[in-house]
């Protein structure tokens, strides 16, 4: 039996998981904080830093607060961490993409 061959995609592959797992990471860590510490959150220094880190973290002020109805807080909590890994992936596809196109080829000695 042969051994089979990685692939050339196996980079991108990883590079996406990684990504996406960051992003869903960062955006259930500020949503945590957010839960816990809602006034610390609302603050703007502290808002601005979390938008900073997940772009759609702004829809905690859409939401309101905490306080609202379970269902709501899980949909919002559900779209921030959704969007947020994606939003990562995508950035990364991006990067992965200008580096293989425009990184010049190795030489082999």
């Amino acid at each position: 039996m042969s051994k089979s061959r990685a692939s050339r995609h196996d980079a991108l592959v990883i590079v996406l998981s990684v990504a996406l797992v960051a992003g869903m990471a960062v955006a259930i860590l500020l949503v945590a904080l957010w839960q816990k510490q809602p006034a610390a959150m609302a603050k703007d220094s502290a808002f601005r830093a979390a938008v900073f880190l997940c772009p759609p973290f702004m829809l905690v002020r859409v939401v309101g607060g905490v306080d609202d109805t379970t269902l709501g807080l899980v949909i919002t909590t559900g779209t921030i961490v959704m969007a947020n890994g994606s939003l990562y992936a995508g950035l990364a596809a991006f990067v992965y993409w200008g580096f293989v196109t425009f990184r010049p080829p190795r030489k082999l000695l």
